[in-house]
């Protein structure tokens, strides 16, 4: 079964620039990663959350690389998600038999462990990894609260269709769509959330019709896929002054108040090279909330 979302693949042309980005607005570090043959990677690094997730930063000039492919069509930006599974034979069969076609081969031993890659067409844009690691090979303590970062809290997904995402992984990867909100962005929004496992982590599956919205526009400009990150903090103010003392604007140059699910503000992607960035402290009430230690 999926046990939890295991890492963002986040295709960039500069691991390093990536890498100061994330440490100066955001207090992530990151850790040095070699090369991946699966992904044909030339490097890398791993920003640890501390609900047990990573985003890894990945760059390549292997020309048919799947991040140079993604890059070359798309721009920077989230290219997958990494599944955890304890039993990718039974994962890549319930795949197979849901109609997608792999052989095989598809599964592939590596390093870190057996896995398999679900290409974007079959899940809205989404590009899957699945992956049993193997003994250690994924280990990294994220230090806690580090720089009043209390967790990923979710990955937006935009897409034209939610209940035909919601189908794809439920079918694809057992994973069972959460209640649906239609009195979102005054009625020009609906939304669902899925849950992989992880501590209060989902993908934030979203469809929404508004002429400036923002899923709307990366729909127009990029199509169906991984839209934004949502970092959820201590402490909202403390984590903007610690965007806008990099010199780094906010969107629309605010924090949001009037949101249902917290208090929030956006990085745009052209300042965290190559995606939007969402910061999050929910409320007491919010469906995110986690008590403070």
């Amino acid at each position: 079964m999926i046990c939890g979302l295991l890492y963002v693949g986040f295709a960039v042309e500069s691991v390093n620039a990536t890498r100061r980005a994330f440490k100066g607005l955001f207090g992530l570090p990151g850790e040095h990663m070699p090369p991946d043959p699966f992904l044909e990677t030339d490097g890398g690094a791993r920003l640890a959350f501390p609900n047990e997730c990573w985003l890894y930063v990945m760059e390549s000039q292997q020309p048919d690389s799947p991040v140079r492919r993604f890059i070359n069509g798309r721009g920077p930006g989230l290219e997958r998600i990494a599944f955890l599974s304890d039993d990718i034979e039974a994962e890549f069969q319930r795949v197979r038999h849901a109609g997608v076609p792999l052989d095989d081969a598809a599964v592939v031993d590596t390093p870190w462990g057996r896995r398999f890659f679900v290409a974007g067409e079959f899940v809205s844009g989404v590009g899957v990894e699945v992956i049993q690691p193997a003994p250690v090979a994924w280990e990294f303590d994220a230090p806690a609260n580090c720089s009043g970062v209390l967790g990923l809290q979710h990955i937006g997904v935009a897409v034209r269709d939610v209940d035909a995402t919601c189908n794809a992984f439920a079918h694809l990867f057992d994973l069972q769509p959460g209640e649906l909100r239609t009195d979102q962005h005054e009625g020009e929004q609906k939304d669902v959330m899925i849950e992989p496992g992880n501590d209060r982590l989902w993908l934030h599956v979203t469809q929404s019709w508004g002429e400036n919205a923002r899923v709307r526009q990366f729909l127009d400009d990029k199509g169906e896929g991984l839209e934004h990150l949502c970092i959820e903090v201590d402490d909202i103010r403390a984590a903007v002054k610690m965007v806008t003392g990099q010199g780094v604007p906010l969107f629309d140059h605010r924090i949001f108040t009037n949101r249902p699910d917290g208090f929030e503000a956006f990085v745009c992607p052209e300042h965290s090279t190559g995606v939007t960035v969402e910061l999050i402290e929910p409320y007491l009430t919010s469906r995110g909330y986690r008590e403070r230690r």
